[in-house]
């Protein structure tokens, strides 16, 4: 996972360098949620983009749960440029979490990918709304624990299998460098 993350990275970073654009981004259902997360996003072409967004929670509203994960993305958009109007894109996703609901344990690992659709609405000069909605597949391992005599034992391991909406988000997104049209 570490090198698969850092091959991202310097992939962006490298894209970055001649691109014209860049933002930053949030998802705030997510920070509703109380998982904190941080985007970027590049633009790589006229109508390309890749972004990779981070994120991670412990312990929210004081539940039993961990978890991180990142999620790269392609995007192509239709609006004519980059960071503006509609867009579609291909994501992946993986993530690793230890969620604890009643009295059993699971710790698992996830990962898929899907097709995202998605709208930037300019608000401010250098501020957008990014809505999105990603459809695809979500696969994984976990291991389910119970508690016995004050300890977690192991149950089982199982596979995790869904087809269908992956993520739902709303992003402010803060618009930086020179390509940016709205400014």
């Amino acid at each position: 996972m570490k090198r698969l993350l850092s091959t991202i990275i310097t992939v962006a970073v490298t894209a970055g360098l001649k691109a014209q654009l860049l933002a930053l981004k949030t998802d705030a259902l997510w920070d509703g949620l109380m998982t904190p997360n941080l985007g970027m996003e590049i633009v790589t072409g006229n109508k390309t983009s890749f972004g990779l967004s981070v994120f991670g929670n412990y312990k929210p509203w004081g539940m039993d749960m961990k978890m991180v994960g990142a999620i790269p993305e392609f995007r192509y958009w239709c609006g004519g440029r980059p960071m503006m109007r509609e867009f579609i894109g291909v994501a992946a996703l993986g993530t690793s979490y230890d969620i604890t609901w009643g009295s059993e344990t699971y710790k698992g690992d996830a990962w898929g990918g899907g097709l995202t659709y998605g709208y930037a609405l300019p608000v401010a000069r250098r501020l957008n709304l990014d809505f999105t909605v990603n459809v695809g597949y979500l696969g994984g391992i976990y291991k389910e624990y119970k508690p016995i005599d004050e300890h977690y034992v192991w149950q089982r391991t199982r596979r995790m299998r869904w087809l269908g909406p992956t993520k739902v988000g709303v992003h402010l997104v803060w618009l930086l460098g020179r390509g940016n049209k709205n400014a």
